[in-house]
């Protein structure tokens, strides 16, 4: 099964590559050239396994939220590629692959995800285990650090850039936390997991249908820009 996936929701932009020798992953921290970044990246990380497009059983993508000039790199990338290869899309929420993330590296089983928005606001969702996978407890909002939900109980972890970006406003919810990994970003290696799922139960989706998802309208950023 060879996967390729797409992460451009925050300032680090990524690519993997799953095949059945593993998994390769490049990154680029150049926001401005993620378009041709990514598509160089992806082509580099196929030629180094022998791969063309069509030997992919489909392309992941972060489909957000996060930055919106990012997200639109990944969609138009992967729209482009899914189209020219005829191959299944899997959209992968950004908060996901975040939680997938701190899972792998720190081995985290639940916690509360939360990136920071602009604007004076920020994404969270949280997150935990089931039967052995990651996945979104509740669902993904927009809304002022003031307003960010804690989960229940205890031994969940704070993850994401919000909160380093509002660190007095979600002060709260990291002393109720076990731990805190503000710096942490999503990487497209992260986004495989649910992709795979995807796959096997047959939920790919088009490529005229692979669309971002942003939790705010684009009025609001054009008229933050």
């Amino acid at each position: 099964m060879n996967l390729l996936a797409f992460e451009t929701s925050s300032s680090i932009g990524s690519v993997a590559l799953a095949t059945g020798d593993g998994v390769l992953v490049r990154e680029t921290a150049t926001p401005r050239e993620q378009t041709e970044r990514m598509l160089a990246l992806a082509d580099e990380l196929l030629g180094d396994a022998g791969l063309a497009l069509t030997d992919l059983a489909g392309i992941a993508f972060g489909r957000g939220p996060g930055s919106f000039t990012g997200l639109r790199v990944s969609a138009a990338v992967v729209q482009g590629l899914g189209a020219v290869a005829a191959i299944p899309l899997f959209p992968v929420s950004s908060l996901l692959c975040l939680a997938q993330r701190a899972h792998r590296e720190h081995g985290c089983e639940r916690g509360l995800v939360c990136v920071d928005a602009h604007m004076g606001e920020v994404y969270f969702a949280a997150f935990d285990l089931r039967d052995g996978a990651i996945g979104v407890a509740d669902p993904e909002r927009l809304s002022a650090p003031g307003d960010v939900t804690i989960p229940p109980g205890t031994g969940w972890w704070a993850v994401g850039s919000g909160f380093a970006a509002h660190s007095e406003a979600l002060e709260v919810v990291t002393a109720a936390a076990t731990g805190v990994l503000p710096a942490l970003v999503p990487s497209a290696i992260d986004l495989l997991p649910q992709a795979k799922r995807d796959l096997a139960a047959g939920r790919g989706t088009a490529a005229a249908a692979a669309l971002p998802v942003y939790l705010r309208e684009h009025t609001a950023w054009r008229r933050s820009s």
